[in-house]
């Protein structure tokens, strides 16, 4: 689906604020409640997890793939440091991702994304599901 450039700036900034309020109240698994004005450019929850994982996912192959061209040859380690990367730039995303890990919108994603990085680094575990 095509959408603009200024409406996709503004779902940006409405999900990051999402993740800033989520980050500030610790709600990570709906996230959502505290933040409605995101319900102006997403349907659903469905949809803002899509999304968040969407971002998640593109954003860690970018930052894996740098770490491997920067790297000296030890994948295990460069995939390991990505990773370890990401989690702190975008703990807020990453949060909220795994408190929905079991949802419809997002679980074969969470699944297959826990499956290829626990190829390369051996050492993760599985991703907690919601409580």
């Amino acid at each position: 689906m095509w959408v603009s450039g200024i409406t996709r700036k503004r779902r940006q900034a409405v999900l990051a604020e999402m993740v800033t309020t989520a980050m500030r109240t610790g709600n990570f698994t709906t996230p959502w409640r505290a933040a409605p004005q995101v319900f102006e450019h997403y349907r659903n929850e469905a949809e803002i997890l899509r999304e968040l994982q969407h971002d998640w996912r593109t954003a860690l192959a970018g930052a894996v793939y740098v770490a491997i061209e920067a790297g000296d040859g030890d994948l295990q380690h460069d995939v390991t440091r990505a990773l370890a990367r990401m989690n702190q730039r975008h703990q807020g995303t990453r949060r909220i991702l795994q408190a929905n890990a079991d949802h419809p919108a997002i679980a074969q994603a969470m699944r297959k994304e826990q499956a290829l990085l626990s190829s390369f680094t051996g050492m993760l575990t599985a991703v907690p599901s919601a409580a």
